[in-house]
């Protein structure tokens, strides 16, 4: 058995802290560090290990962490706030480093859930000013276009691909991410990226990813495809500074206390009922 939660905030020493979300070598007192690790990259540790995973999580009173590992929360900056470092952290690294995107690129995020979203606000930060965020759920896409979505759509009663096309006068966007683990919507996405553009996949697929579109069509693009999966030390960093200061706001819909955990994970579970996005649970 093992303790989860693996998105937290917490205090340490009187300071409130938080952190990425995985042991490395240097976490685990690994000697000598592996490839990753020599090079600052413990989020790609050949020895990895997740909190509440492979080790104890947040879902306690106290927890055990590295304290080279824990990164000071700006002033002002609560704890509830401060909890989204981690999958911000996320989309940060795939905007900024992955993604290299500026405020000459036209965006698509695919998939409006919480990854997305900060992906889609992590992007104006960098500078897009548009920005296509497609979801099926209608009250995720009214959340993006509060937090200042270009245009939406929804697969539903829109086609995105041809909207999108229209947008960008036939081209297609610059940078797509996909942030919603649906294989269909990978070949979607495809098909809405312009010649030489960059398709970063920011989601985990439970099964097979199986490409529909045709292969020699989507190489004929010359698109560069990558995929996000945690991130460097300075994505933390630039995650706290960016909810410090504003830029980005925690998508939170749903806050519970620990002896309310089990209609939490209802909440979490049941999204559309619930028009739930990021549900979190406070301890103390």
């Amino acid at each position: 058995p093992v303790v989860l939660g693996h998105e937290w905030s917490g205090v340490y020493d009187g300071r409130l802290v938080s952190a990425g979300c995985t042991l490395g070598c240097h976490g685990q007192a690994i000697y000598p560090p592996c490839p990753s690790c020599t090079v600052g990259r413990e989020d790609q540790c050949y020895n990895r290990k997740r909190i509440g995973f492979e080790v104890q999580g947040a879902f306690s009173e106290r927890m055990a962490f590295p304290t080279s590992l824990l990164f000071s929360v700006p002033e002002g900056l609560d704890a509830k706030a401060a909890s989204q470092t981690e999958p911000l952290s996320v989309a940060v690294n795939a905007v900024k480093y992955l993604g290299q995107v500026d405020g000459g690129k036209t965006v698509l995020v695919w998939g409006a859930g919480p990854i997305g979203l900060y992906v889609m606000q992590y992007a104006k930060v960098m500078g897009s000013n548009r920005i296509f965020v497609v979801d099926i759920a209608d009250y995720r896409l009214r959340v993006a276009e509060r937090l200042g979505a270009y245009r939406t759509f929804n697969p539903h009663h829109d086609d995105p691909v041809s909207l999108i096309k229209e947008e960008t006068e036939g081209v297609g966007v610059d940078v797509a991410f996909e942030c919603t683990g649906y294989a269909p919507a990978f070949n979607r996405v495809i098909e809405a990226s312009r010649r030489m553009g960059t398709v970063v996949i920011v989601s985990i697929y439970g099964g097979s990813l199986i490409i529909e579109h045709p292969f020699m069509e989507m190489t004929d693009k010359g698109l560069t495809i990558k995929n996000a999966r945690l991130g460097p030390a300075d994505s933390v960093r630039l995650a706290l500074k960016s909810l410090a200061d504003g830029s980005v706001k925690p998508v939170i819909t749903h806050e519970f206390e620990i002896d309310e955990a089990e209609k939490a994970f209802e909440v979490a579970a049941n999204p559309d009922r619930y028009e739930s996005i990021k549900v979190v649970i406070r301890l103390g």
